[in-house]
């Protein structure tokens, strides 16, 4: 992503566009007990239709303990991101919890 950034930015300008253009990102998660699990189940299914070896890149590309979380926060803004997106990998209600504890 924070190679990306540059040239977003530059592109943007060529565009004649003012300011800055709006930098958002997504970043999957899971957490609790089974967060490896969960992630790696839904990812992989989920991405199943790109091949065994892309979804397994991405399967561990999610994040899956509160230490990664703040991680990924703090990565992502340090690049300018302005808007992190974190999607769970699990439908448990109780996800939203640990995310907002992890984040704190």
């Amino acid at each position: 992503y924070a190679a990306m950034v540059p040239k977003v930015r530059q592109a943007w300008s060529d565009a004649g566009n003012d300011g800055e253009p709006r930098l958002a990102a997504l970043a999957y998660f899971a957490l609790g007990a089974g967060a490896e699990r969960d992630a790696h189940a839904y990812l992989t299914d989920y991405y199943a239709f790109l091949g065994a070896e892309v979804a397994q890149m991405i399967a561990a590309s999610a994040v899956t303990d509160p230490e990664q979380v703040r991680g990924c926060l703090a990565a992502f803004t340090d690049a300018g991101c302005g808007e992190l997106i974190m999607f769970p990998c699990s439908s448990d209600p109780a996800q939203a919890d640990l995310l907002g504890a992890a984040v704190g």
